[in-house]
């Protein structure tokens, strides 16, 4: 009997967790989602809800601590996080959004579906995941500027990057068009993919790869406990500077 109910429980504690929008407010901030860094709002499209991130208002405020990461972080984390307030100058410059019912990701798929509006310094679209306390992430995005996908982490108030997609086969999208970003991890192991098509690899807890010089020491993940494996940690939306996007169809799907 014992082993019927944690069969029962590992099942339901592994079910989708998809995000329906069908409730929220056009106009107002998400509910589904705490917005942590940036102006996100629940807008239309095509007739159908979804979330906006709009980078212009970024332009204006982008040389002030956010008020809102000082808010969230009370919200999100019980405390008023010290580490977390050290690190915002930097963290203002990613707007992020984090899912509020999965408190823990470890293992399985995310996906979304994103829409890359605008931008005039950057246009990014991404999944975060990984977040931990002190407010340090990891996220793979697609570049719009670059035609890329790329893994990034943030630790130490600093982002660095991980792994590029290949840049001899760049992702030239439709900017007008709805395309999906999906991600797996199981244990040590990251894909990701761009409308099917596999963009990157990369195993947790790798040793970094030399590329002008030394690699700088937080890229080792003996000195960054973000790239070691398991994940463990929220999560949810990411953009950089002054972005718009459109986000919908965020499925998260763990696996026990």
């Amino acid at each position: 009997m014992k082993a019927i109910i944690f069969l029962a429980a590992a099942i339901a504690s592994a079910a989708d967790v998809k995000v329906d929008l069908k409730g929220e407010q056009v106009g107002k901030s998400p509910v589904i989602f705490e917005p942590i860094v940036g102006t996100w709002v629940v807008g239309q499209d095509g007739g159908e809800k979804v979330i906006v991130l709009d980078g212009r208002p970024w332009v204006a405020s982008k040389d002030n601590p956010t008020k809102l990461l000082f808010q969230t972080a009370r919200k999100l984390y019980g405390t008023s996080n010290e580490e977390l307030m050290d690190n915002a100058k930097q963290f203002a410059y990613y707007p992020v959004a984090v899912l509020k019912s999965v408190d823990n990701f470890s293992n399985g798929t995310i996906s979304m579906k994103f829409k890359t509006v605008g931008g005039e310094a950057d246009r990014c679209s991404g999944i975060l995941f990984n977040v931990k306390p002190n407010g340090d992430w990891l996220a793979v995005r697609y570049n719009d500027t670059e035609n890329n996908v790329a893994l990034w982490e943030f630790h130490n108030g600093i982002r660095r990057n991980i792994k590029f997609s290949d840049r001899e086969k760049p992702f030239m999208l439709d900017r007008s068009a709805w395309h999906e970003l999906k991600m797996t991890v199981g244990g040590a192991s990251f894909k990701a993919w761009l409308d099917g098509a596999l963009a990157l690899e990369y195993t947790l807890g790798s040793e970094p790869v030399a590329r002008r010089g030394p690699p700088n020491p937080d890229l080792f993940p003996a000195n960054n406990p973000v790239l070691r494996p398991p994940v463990a940690g929220k999560v949810g939306l990411w953009s950089k500077t002054d972005s718009t996007s459109y986000f919908k169809d965020y499925v998260v799907s763990p696996k026990p």
